[in-house]
């Protein structure tokens, strides 16, 4: 398990690649879900850099964050950010499933694949 950290802060990179694509422009519930997103992505980064040698909080923390990125997806009234939002959070359900795997002692590299596609997903609903 000596490599746990290192798959956690990869883990966490990726999230941070997320809160860079969620610049919202636009207007009304749509800039403000955007920038809801962006806020909600930024905490869950600072926070889960706190809790890199415990991959069961950080799952509920990536847990934690998909729900409240699917209502402010849903917030938005623009099926553009609500799609978007909603596969981020898939995104981050999955980095969620892994660290539990990783907590259960079987370590699994997180696939970046589908949240940087989130992030750009993000980035063109809410730009």
């Amino acid at each position: 398990m000596t490599q746990t950290p290192l798959r956690l802060a990869g883990a966490l990179a990726l999230t941070t690649a997320l809160a860079f694509s969620a610049a919202a422009c636009g207007s009304g519930d749509k800039k403000a879900a955007c920038n809801d997103l962006q806020s909600t992505i930024q905490e869950t980064t600072r926070t889960g850099m706190t809790q890199i040698s415990d991959p069961n909080a950080l799952a509920q923390t990536y847990t934690n964050a998909a729900a409240k990125m699917r209502q402010q997806g849903k917030d938005s009234g623009d099926g553009g950010v609500k799609k978007a939002a909603d596969h981020a959070a898939s995104a981050m359900e999955q980095l969620a499933a892994d660290m539990k795997q990783t907590a259960a002692g079987s370590p699994k590299m997180p696939d970046s694949t589908p949240l940087i596609n989130a992030g750009k997903e993000l980035k063109q609903a809410c730009g």
